[in-house]
């Protein structure tokens, strides 16, 4: 208890310098955000524009300063009143008049889902029962009217979240508990530091390169205590997230990338955000992902190498640094494999696109900045993590060998919970 104790202050004082300098945010004056380094690019490959030459209807009306922001609320649908079926290329679609009762203070409202120009289909129809997330809009001057805005799914979410940290709880305990705290926190460090700084016009490489060591900090000391092990795990994270940003900043620039590559970030351009530096952010992007996996890759390679010396004391530097590797030569197969199946997982609507299209090459769907980015963030990200190996195998074999510590580290023995914050 007094390891832990101490263990847990050594955390604090450790995180508390890091979370100082992550929230510091110099000031920046209003419509006179910086255009980092890389923005230039991205303007020099887009044509100049100005406010006249950008038509209204181009910019997504919740990005705009002059409408009303709509009010939500939620309820449940009462009466299915009318339902018109209509078959487009042998596919049924729906467009349903339905009441729906709000649950803040019981008003039934009437309204219709879908419409002749996006009509439901089948899995999209409301039904008796279903819990929908209503929008209270200014659909003209003065005149208001609630529109289904979407289905209210999160009460389905909290008991996946609850069963999820309950599992992880009665598996592993205290280390458990420990990691979901640290999970927590990458998600408090991501929404109130990195975003805030970004949309303050902070260069976004930097905001998300201290992030991620605010991020690794808290979530190693958290989930494995603060030991030696910790220390060499996130000394090989921070060597290998520096390489990481070196490598995807040349190879964005490279292949002249402006960070345009999702429908999210050509919604940026317009309204508050114009000015934001998107090359930036798909650097910031790039490495966040590579911080996920990081911890799980570092932390195993130093607990196997710490149980091969363990096992034989008397153990070479050089054959415990290549036992060592050839367990993570496997891990990093099967890592690298993870990290392109869960892009590709997250990008599957946008392959099945280029499938459909018969009309453009294949290799002009590949050159096309939307694959592009999925490339280089992937082959990127796995490039840190094959790197990982050797930095986290090396370091922990040298301080095995030339550096041994006196009594053996518990957590060593521990479970190996994966939290990752993707």
């Amino acid at each position: 208890m007094k390891t832990f104790k101490r263990s847990t202050l050594l955390t604090v004082i450790c995180s508390l310098f890091l979370l100082v300098v992550a929230f510091w945010q110099a000031p920046v004056v209003h419509g006179q955000q910086p255009v980092q380094a890389g923005q230039e690019a991205s303007a020099a490959a887009q044509p100049a524009q100005t406010e006249e030459s950008i038509e209204e209807s181009s910019i997504p009306p919740n990005l705009t300063s002059g409408i009303t922001p709509p009010q939500y609320y939620t309820g449940t649908v009462t009466e299915i009143m009318s339902e018109k079926r209509q078959v487009i290329d042998g596919i049924d679609y729906y467009t349903q008049v339905v009441k729906v009762r709000r649950h803040d203070n019981g008003e039934t409202v009437e309204l219709q889902a879908g419409n002749e120009f996006q009509p439901l289909n089948e899995r999209q129809r409301v039904k008796v029962g279903t819990q929908v997330v209503l929008a209270y809009m200014e659909l003209s001057a003065g005149h208001w009217e609630y529109v289904l805005a979407d289905i209210y799914r999160l009460p389905t979410l909290m008991w996946l979240a609850i069963g999820f940290f309950g599992l992880v709880i009665f598996i592993a305990r205290r280390q458990g508990f420990f990691s979901i705290m640290g999970m927590v926190l990458s998600l408090f460090v991501l929404t109130f530091q990195i975003v805030p700084q970004i949309l303050a016009g902070q260069n976004p490489i930097l905001v998300s390169l201290i992030g991620c060591c605010v991020i690794a900090t808290l979530t190693v000391y958290l989930s494995h205590g603060v030991t030696r092990e910790s220390h060499i795990a996130l000394a090989a994270m921070f060597m290998t997230l520096a390489a990481v940003s070196l490598l995807s900043y040349i190879t964005v620039h490279l292949s002249y990338l402006v960070g345009l590559g999702s429908e999210e970030a050509y919604y940026l351009q317009f309204g508050p955000s114009a000015r934001l530096n998107l090359q930036g952010l798909l650097l910031g992007g790039i490495m966040l992902g590579t911080l996920g996996v990081l911890d799980d890759i570092t932390i195993s390679q130093i607990s196997i190498v710490t149980q091969l010396k363990e096992a034989k004391p008397d153990i070479e530097f050089m054959e415990l640094y290549n036992r060592g590797l050839a367990v993570g030569k496997d891990h990093v197969a099967s890592l690298v494999n993870t990290l392109i199946l869960a892009y590709a997982g997250s990008s599957l609507p946008l392959f099945l696109l280029f499938t459909l299209n018969k009309t453009q090459p294949a290799w002009v769907a590949v050159n096309s900045e939307m694959i592009a980015e999925e490339v280089v963030r992937t082959l990127t990200g796995s490039l840190g993590l094959v790197l990982a190996v050797p930095l986290a195998t090396l370091a922990a074999s040298y301080f095995a060998i030339y550096r041994p510590q006196r009594g053996k580290s518990a957590k060593t023995h521990g479970t190996h919970i994966h939290t990752h914050a993707h």
